[in-house]
């Protein structure tokens, strides 16, 4: 966990008292007990098993919308339910890394690769659906996918740009 010095200093600790509970924490994070670790690795699983369910579910739930819609208006919903999920998993990422400052590289990985898996989704469920159903595709699947996955890591890029400013 990491402590905001300069916070604490204008809510009036001392150094001395920042210096002892940055010590005393440290000192925690070292000696952490072996259930506490069991569940942070259980807790990043399941953070990436979520994503990776994302991934599935957002590309089965989208694939209607673009072959149902024949406008541009296509776009705005993939949009918005890119930003949606990635609103929501950049809060839990969040959340992690408050007590799991180490894992934010591992996590913004997980990020990444989980926009790519969905691009791929994304392009193979659309040719399945079309095959399975007969319809004919109106838009341009690579750009709807594109549009997707730069969408989804909008959200967490300008929180990882804001929380290095932060520092």
């Amino acid at each position: 966990m990491n402590i905001n010095k300069l916070d604490l200093l204008s809510k009036g600790w001392k150094a001395s008292e920042i210096d002892h509970a940055s010590r005393v924490i440290a000192h925690a994070e070292e000696h952490k007990h072996s259930r506490s670790k069991t569940i942070d690795k259980i807790l990043i699983a399941l953070l990436a098993g979520l994503l990776l369910v994302n991934v599935f579910v957002c590309s089965a739930v989208i694939i209607p919308f673009i072959y149902a819609m024949h406008s541009s208006f296509v776009i705005v919903i993939v949009s918005l339910i890119a930003f949606v999920f990635s609103i929501l998993f950049t809060i839990a990422i969040y959340d992690v890394e408050k007590t799991h400052p180490r894992r934010e590289l591992d996590l913004f990985i997980g990020f990444i690769v989980a926009s790519l898996i969905n691009f791929y989704f994304i392009i193979y469920f659309s040719g399945q659906f079309g095959t399975k159903s007969g319809l004919t595709l109106t838009h341009n699947i690579y750009v709807i996918a594109s549009i997707y996955a730069a969408v989804f890591l909008i959200p967490h890029i300008v929180y990882q740009v804001r929380k290095n400013r932060e520092i």
